[in-house]
């Protein structure tokens, strides 16, 4: 099938995660985007293990993607970034203005040169406001979001997620906003600058703590692993030391717990048939079902849980999950072939097109520092005495 994004050029001059794994998910749906990078790297490349000098963390979150090194803050840098500028149909960055104006790359600037270009800015709290202009990654914006607050054991101290997840959901509001700015410039013709945050990205993904929030004032405690709208729901450990995560969504739900553990007694109990009762007496429940787990082994249990359709599912490390039969067989996984590592595994963006034939779409694997630097001049007409030039003068970077 013909890919959404095709014949759409990106320039990808952000750095680190969430502005970079947008546009890597808009490479995913067909765009040519075109990493741009400091001399040095993206930030990334050098954060976290990795093989050699390539970071794992730098090609998870550019996949899909050529790749050149340009010194921007050269004259001729500049001049090379133009050049790609005026074709381009998206720039992605999340410099703050202070420094967009200083190198020349802010959105007026990029209008002065193509003035259909749509700029997405990713910044970590808004570009105007009190705390506009300020430095923020992840966990910051974890902080301020409320996530922090709700997130850990009961009585405990606040904890942020294990996973960077305010990056990932910003990032799908970077391919949120380029696909309606796209829409958007179809029918009026214009470009635009879009702006988009970590923190509001945070607050969104969180749609019904803050409606709770400003509806009846509620933030909920931090319980772990279980809940306060729902009982039984938690965490259980099973005989041979492994967790599944159990809940009873509804009286239906419970009824099949009860069913799976042979505990059927439970369901006419006075203190467990509603779930008002389940929650006001959660802690004997799950008292109950914990000790019930406990006597047997993960796998046996979860096979009994899936014959009585009980909302369960272990909990697996990272490495278990990318193992899973269920992640396999949905492909979310694909082998891509690494100019440095050679075939190497890389995720896929799971959405599955029928004329795909239901498979996720391709993705290619990230690009070396500088591999594609002299291949995109060449497109762009510049010789091979100019392309010399240029790295002579240390403007641009290429990897042997």
């Amino acid at each position: 099938m013909d890919l959404p994004l095709k014949n759409t050029r990106v320039l990808d001059i952000a750095q680190v995660l969430a502005g970079p794994y947008g546009a890597a998910m808009l490479g995913d749906l067909g765009a040519d985007v075109i990493k741009i990078e400091p001399l040095r790297g993206d930030e990334s490349r050098h954060l976290g293990p990795g093989k050699g000098s390539d970071s794992a963390l730098f090609i998870g979150a550019n996949r899909s993607k050529r790749g050149i090194a340009l010194d921007l803050t050269s004259p001729a840098g500049l001049a090379v970034f133009h050049d790609l500028l005026k074709d381009a149909d998206i720039v992605i960055d999340n410099l703050r203005p202070s420094a967009k104006r200083k190198l020349g790359v802010d959105y007026p600037a990029l209008r002065a040169v193509n003035p259909q270009v749509i700029a997405i800015n990713v910044s970590a709290f808004g570009n105007d406001g009190p705390y506009a202009g300020r430095p923020g990654i992840d966990p910051l914006a974890q902080a301020l979001g409320g996530i922090m607050d709700v997130t850990g054991e009961p009585n405990g101290r606040p904890i942020k997620t294990g996973s960077p997840v305010v990056d990932g959901t910003t990032a799908h509001l970077v391919v949120i906003a380029a696909l309606s700015a796209l829409r958007l410039r179809d029918s009026t013709g214009r470009g635009q600058l879009v702006e988009v945050n970590l923190l509001e990205g945070l607050l969104n993904l969180q749609p019904s703590i803050v409606s709770q929030a400003l509806i009846v004032d509620y933030v909920p405690p931090k319980l772990g692993c279980g809940s306060d709208l729902i009982s039984p729901y938690g965490l259980f450990e099973c005989a041979d030391g492994k967790y599944l995560q159990v809940v009873g969504l509804n009286d239906k739900f419970f009824a099949n717990i009860c069913v799976a553990l042979n505990c059927e007694a439970l369901t006419t109990d006075s203190r467990f048939i509603t779930m008002a009762g389940r929650l006001e007496n959660n802690e004997a429940l799950e008292a109950i079902i914990a000790q019930k787990v406990s006597e047997k082994d993960s796998d046996e249990l979860m096979r009994r849980f899936v014959e009585c359709d009980v909302m369960a599912a272990p909990v697996n490390s990272m490495r278990d999950s990318l193992r899973d039969p269920q992640v396999l067989h949905n492909g979310l996984v694909a082998q891509a072939r690494h100019r440095n590592l050679g075939t190497i595994g890389t995720g896929t963006l799971p959405i599955k097109f029928a004329a795909g034939k239901h498979g996720n779409l391709p993705a290619g694997a990230a690009p070396a520092l500088g591999e594609h630097s002299e291949s995109v001049l060449r497109e762009l007409g510049y010789s091979e005495r100019a392309i010399a030039d240029l790295i002579e003068q240390g403007v641009l970077g290429v990897a042997y």
